[in-house]
């Protein structure tokens, strides 16, 4: 039986695979970036708390009256992965894009 792709000439749909695979680049972008083994057991602690970490963020961010736009997002997602690392020990090495203080006191303020 083959299954077709009835959603993926929608644009909403297309831009949101389009999110969620920026999203991955950025996971594997850390991993390797980190030197971070794919077995390593912290890895999916990791992950998850990453996922409820940019979630809480996020919705803190939205009842304080931020505008979250895909590249602000994204960059959120970023920082909240790292921390989210960090927190459940793995290394991380920071990317070299400018520090948003105002994205990371969110942050802190959701952990």
């Amino acid at each position: 039986m083959n299954k077709s792709d009835d959603f993926g000439h929608d644009p909403t749909v297309q831009k949101t695979r389009n999110y969620f695979a920026q999203m991955e680049s950025m996971d594997s972008k850390l991993i390797e970036r980190s030197g971070i083994s794919l077995f390593d057991p912290r890895l999916r602690d990791g992950r998850d708390m990453r996922f409820k970490l940019f979630e809480t963020t996020c919705s803190l961010a939205v009842r304080k009256g931020h505008r979250l736009d895909e590249c602000v997002a994204l960059e959120l997602f970023d920082l909240c992965q790292e921390m989210a690392f960090k927190t459940c020990g793995l290394p991380v090495s920071p990317s070299d894009r400018p520090l948003k203080s105002e994205l990371m006191s969110l942050i802190k303020e959701a952990l």
